[in-house]
């Protein structure tokens, strides 16, 4: 299974819904500023150590906030580390890359640099550092173990240009590994367009493979290289090559996020992509790692512009459900029997 540490959440912005057993009430009187902007995803998971989960969020995308979870109904508990950029962030993400049982936080924007805020006291105080290299245009992000040897490694998209990787030295300091996967596009581009990202491994061969979902302003080709999907398949020895063609997933509809999830439980990983140009899709995977897209009979219609799209099963039933934030927030029941059912109200 992908090693997905950015949970991105957007069930605080939702209304209430139900599916199942299970629904979603709006409790942001919880939070110490209910009324919080940002435009930048947050993260949600355990900062502290305490078998809670915290909310991390950026302030108009540049002062970065933690909401500490209290136990029983009580109030969240704020921490304000302050701006990490005078600039709008555009990405974040979250885990422990010094595997010191605290998580620590990286953000991104345009051409600011890429900032490693680290957790250095029971993940109540950070620090922040820059990490080395040029400057780039920060879209979506990873944190995850690339090469396999227990440290968190971290991935960046490039809008401008070749997406970013940079090694854990296994202190949690990073260092620029680029050259771990060649991702110029075939034919030659300035390899732009890099909006979305994720590590997993849809092949089910035990290894984590990178599915890039690529996105370009004003270019209205569909076959030109920067506005296709990418998928980098890791051979098990840490070699990537790019293989969207083979398995259905070369899709050049100006794609925002994709995710990975088994939508059907038999044993391996479909796809569900955000796209612009034309409607968003959900691919059936057909055990051999070949994609068919099952959009029209499934009951997945996205409104408006998607922004993102997550799979999980949010009402804990067994089945994978789709949870959409945009222009239009939605959420896709899955019934089971690979249609879903939109939950509104």
């Amino acid at each position: 299974m992908s090693k997905l540490y950015a949970i991105i959440c957007f069930l605080l912005a939702l209304p209430l819904l139900s599916a199942g057993q299970a629904s979603f009430t709006n409790a942001n009187e919880r939070l110490t500023n209910p009324n919080f902007h940002s435009g930048v995803a947050i993260a949600v998971l355990d900062m502290n150590g305490d078998g809670l989960d915290d909310i991390v969020r950026l302030s108009q995308g540049r002062e970065l906030q933690i909401e500490y979870q209290q136990l029983g109904n009580a109030q969240f508990l704020n921490y304000t580390f302050g701006q990490v950029s005078a600039q709008s962030q555009w990405s974040m993400c979250a885990a422990d890359v010094d595997n010191d049982g605290y998580n620590d936080v990286v953000t991104g924007g345009r051409y600011d640099g890429v900032k490693l805020v680290h957790a250095t006291q029971n993940g109540t105080a950070f620090e922040m550092s820059t990490l080395p290299g040029a400057g780039m245009f920060v879209q979506g992000s990873n944190l995850a173990d690339i090469n396999n040897d227990g440290y968190i490694d971290y991935f960046a998209c490039h809008d401008d240009g070749e997406s970013r990787i940079w090694a854990n030295d296994s202190t949690g300091h990073f260092v620029a590994a680029d050259d771990w996967i060649d991702m110029a596009t075939v034919p030659a581009s300035d390899n732009s367009g890099n909006y979305g990202s994720i590590w997993t491994d849809f092949d089910n061969d035990g290894d984590t493979d990178l599915y890039i979902a690529k996105c370009r302003q004003g270019v209205n080709n569909p076959s030109d290289p920067r506005r296709i999907n990418a998928l980098f398949v890791n051979d098990g020895t840490g070699h990537f090559t790019e293989m969207a063609d083979s398995f259905n997933l070369k899709i050049g509809a100006q794609s925002w996020t994709a995710d990975f999830q088994d939508i059907d439980n038999d044993g391996d990983y479909d796809c569900f992509i955000t796209n612009h140009d034309v409607p968003s899709m959900l691919l059936e995977n057909d055990g051999a790692g070949h994609f068919t897209d099952i959009t029209s009979a499934s009951g997945v219609v996205v409104q408006g512009l998607p922004l993102q799209g997550v799979m999980r099963d949010f009402d804990n039933d067994g089945w994978v459900d789709i949870l959409v934030a945009g222009t239009r927030h939605q959420f896709f029941h899955n019934n089971g029997d690979k249609t879903f059912t939109e939950i509104t109200g």
